[in-house]
């Protein structure tokens, strides 16, 4: 899934995608640390063999949500 999908879909990447445009980020910076962010996770995910869980992507939308 490409990262702007992903952005639009899940709350906590919307939210972590929002805050670094707040910082001054262009978009295109910001989709390229959503994808980095997300393959981070994807890593993750893959060495501990569990599934994706979107509390721990962005802990920073749980003050907000």
């Amino acid at each position: 899934m490409r990262s702007d999908t992903r952005a639009q879909r899940e709350p906590r990447v919307t939210a972590f995608f929002d805050q670094l445009i707040a910082r001054g980020k262009k978009p295109l910076q910001a989709y390229v640390a959503v994808m980095r962010k997300l393959l981070h996770a994807i890593y993750g995910m893959f060495t501990t063999n569990k599934d994706f869980v979107a509390q721990k992507f962005y802990a920073g939308a749980s003050k907000t949500a």
